[in-house]
């Protein structure tokens, strides 16, 4: 304990730490931390283990704990958010990151617990780093690559590996296992980074965690009111809601062959765009129709219960004043922000409609892009494309809403599992690899009145 509280003192003359020197002082702590629990035994009450690990380490202007480094004055320290910005500068500039991406990233690094931020920082730092892209290359390009990785390389694994340790710690059902994926190759900054042909991740409010659950506020509004002069106010106080939303696991499987593996930079390029569209398909449909336990809550899904679903004329068919309806049904605080989601067979069928005297009705959907009543119109494949004549059969097949009450959570930190050989139904190599990728999304409405869903069914 005495040597290391001489090496803090050393580095607390310092007026500017490295970031090696910050990692230092991080190690340092955890090994205070171990010390102290070893003098501390097990007959330590939970109230001195706590004191212990809160206590940090502080000798002169810096102090480290769990949430990161600051100076005596409260402020955190610029060093690693600094290497931090400079390595997504240079991915942005390079192309292997899209300019979106890099934002995405660096508001998570200044938002939310401090805890989180820490870690978010070191992680865009570390696992940005062209020495854990290279030496995460070489590990794609055979089960031994990590015999040729460089000193740099080996120091870069290490420290992801740690940030990968950490954020399993502060989770509740991570498993063990895998290689935390490059930072531009995580699902929850490509597919923000590069858009998405998913059309409510373009529309919907998308928000990044770190953390199992992305826990939100919202409220049904303030009343304001006139008052005359020196008249008491009322209590105007919202109801405050918190919609909690789970992030679930998802997994996208990429066999490689091994005469991919020959380019392993490329091999990383190519996984990317393959990794890219298999998640957004199987998200899309999530969003959608998502059941909400083993999978995100879809729009359709958390609607189809609720007062928000109006129904059609009676008929199982669809009819032009049902467009009306919908719109005059959604209350106006959100009408500003709507826009219609509908399948294209669906769209389709508006665009056919006629007055009495054969113009077209709905006129403004064959432009581009489709507008309807005044309003955006973005065609979702997910949705009900045809009419169910089943007397039962609720057919969903028009929202209006604003869709920013719409939100989709992305857990940032995804895993890859390397499978070294696959086999053929004989049982035999097929000279293929296989990557399999695991990462974390979630989705649900926030605000459930500000969408209305049509229902075309049998009346009753």
């Amino acid at each position: 304990m005495v040597t290391l509280s001489a090496e803090v003192d050393e580095l607390s003359a310092r007026d500017n730490l490295t970031s090696a020197q910050e990692d230092r002082l991080r190690a340092i702590y955890a090994e205070q931390v171990r010390l102290r629990d070893q003098i501390l035994g097990d007959d330590a009450s939970r109230t001195e283990r706590a004191r212990a690990l809160t206590a940090g380490v502080t000798s002169g202007r810096y102090r480290v704990d769990g949430s990161g480094i600051a100076d005596d004055s409260g402020e955190s320290r610029t060093p690693i958010r600094d290497a931090a910005m400079r390595q997504l500068d240079c991915q942005v500039s390079r192309g292997t990151l899209a300019a979106r991406g890099a934002e995405t990233v660096e508001h998570l690094m200044t938002t939310g617990p401090a805890g989180w931020q820490s870690w978010t920082t070191r992680w865009a730092r570390d696992a940005g780093s062209d020495a854990y892209r290279s030496a995460f290359a070489k590990l794609l390009a055979g089960d031994q690559g990590h015999l040729t990785w460089t000193p740099e390389e080996a120091d870069a694994y290490r420290t992801v590996a740690a940030l990968q340790t950490e954020q399993r710690a502060m989770s509740l059902t991570d498993a063990n296992g895998g290689y935390m994926v490059p930072l531009n190759l995580d699902p929850a900054i490509m597919l923000t980074g590069n858009g998405s042909t998913n059309p409510l991740r373009q529309i919907a409010r998308v928000v990044q965690t770190t953390s199992e659950t992305w826990q939100g506020v919202t409220s049904a509004g303030v009343t304001a009111e006139w008052k005359a002069e020196a008249a008491e106010v009322t209590d105007n106080s919202p109801t405050l809601e918190g919609p909690s939303i789970p992030v679930r696991k998802a997994s996208a499987f990429v066999p490689v062959s091994f005469e991919a593996e020959g380019d392993a930079l490329n091999l990383m390029q190519e996984l990317g765009v393959l990794l890219h569209c298999a998640a957004d398909q199987l998200t899309a449909t999530a969003y959608t129709t998502g059941n909400g336990t083993t999978q995100p809550k879809g729009l359709i899904t958390a609607l189809a219960s609720t007062a928000s679903v109006v129904p059609g004329t009676g008929s199982e068919a669809l009819a032009a004043a049902d467009a009306y309806t919908l719109q005059n049904a959604l209350p106006p605080r959100f009408q500003a922000n709507a826009s219609w989601q509908a399948n294209l067979s669906i769209l389709n069928i508006f665009r056919q409609f006629e007055t009495t005297a054969g113009a077209l009705k709905f006129p403004d959907l064959h432009t581009a892009p489709p507008t309807m009543l005044g309003r955006a119109v973005h065609e979702n494949s997910n949705m009900d494309g045809a009419i169910n004549p089943a007397a039962t059969e609720a057919n969903h097949v028009l929202v209006y809403g604003d869709p920013q009450q719409f939100i989709i959570a992305d857990r940032v930190g995804s895993t890859v599992e390397l499978v070294p050989h696959l086999f053929g139904q004989n049982g035999l190599p097929t000279g293929q690899r296989g990557v399999l990728l695991w990462f974390r999304t979630g989705s649900d409405v926030a605000t459930v009145n500000g969408f209305r869903v049509l229902n075309v069914a049998t009346a009753a």
